[in-house]
């Protein structure tokens, strides 16, 4: 049986940047994980663009994290995931630090050992349902994660591929995993703010503004 959760168990402030393998062993609600994605986007652009050509390679660098964080798309997923699990997050904070002050009270007074034992079951019991709690919470934030990046992942793809077409490159290299690191890019270009802005035109278009 775990013990009860770190008191000290912080959030990371934001909401798209982290990218850790697992899902947290505290709840995080802020903790999208784009580099499961990052390897698709990748093989896509350098597969697709490479193919166009035999000569020398026109390369960009692209810090794909930072590219979605820009966009209004990807801002707007950050607030939708926040307001959704915070609640839940709050909640089991606020369990936890019940837990703390069980515990501070354990060590600190002096019980009988009738009161002792009861203590004892009553922050046992509380942790094992904390535990379940924040596992699920783990697993419902991953899934909800996995359907936002599926949607802004699809048209970011799509974007990439489009802007480095037409700008004439031929393999496109995330900067922002470390699943296929960069360690040394001669004349690459680093095109993440031009992609941004493109997707937001194109948003802008499709919306009809």
């Amino acid at each position: 049986m775990r013990g009860p959760p770190e008191a000290n168990c912080t959030p990371p402030a934001d909401l798209i940047r982290s990218a850790s393998a697992q899902a947290p062993s505290c709840y995080h609600p802020e903790v999208v994980k784009l580099h499961r994605l990052a390897p698709l986007i990748l093989a896509v652009v350098a597969t697709g663009l490479a193919q166009t050509s035999h000569t020398s390679p026109k390369v960009a660098l692209i810090n794909l994290q930072d590219a979605i964080i820009g966009t209004t798309d990807g801002q707007n997923a950050a607030k939708q995931l926040d307001a959704e699990f915070s609640p839940r997050k709050a909640e089991l904070d606020q369990e936890q630090k019940t837990i703390a002050d069980l515990q501070g009270r354990l060590n600190r007074e002096k019980l009988s050992d009738a009161d002792r034992e009861k203590l004892t079951k009553e922050i046992n019991d509380r942790t094992v349902i904390l535990n379940v709690k924040t596992d699920q919470a783990d697993k419902d934030l991953v899934e909800a994660q996995r359907k936002v990046m599926a949607e802004l992942g699809k048209k970011m793809v799509s974007m990439i591929v489009d802007y480095a077409a037409g700008k004439g490159y031929n393999i496109v290299f995330d900067t922002s995993t470390s699943t296929a690191p960069l360690l040394y890019a001669d004349n690459a270009t680093d095109i993440t703010a031009d992609v941004v802005a493109a997707y937001e035109s194109r948003q802008k278009a499709a919306a009809g503004h």
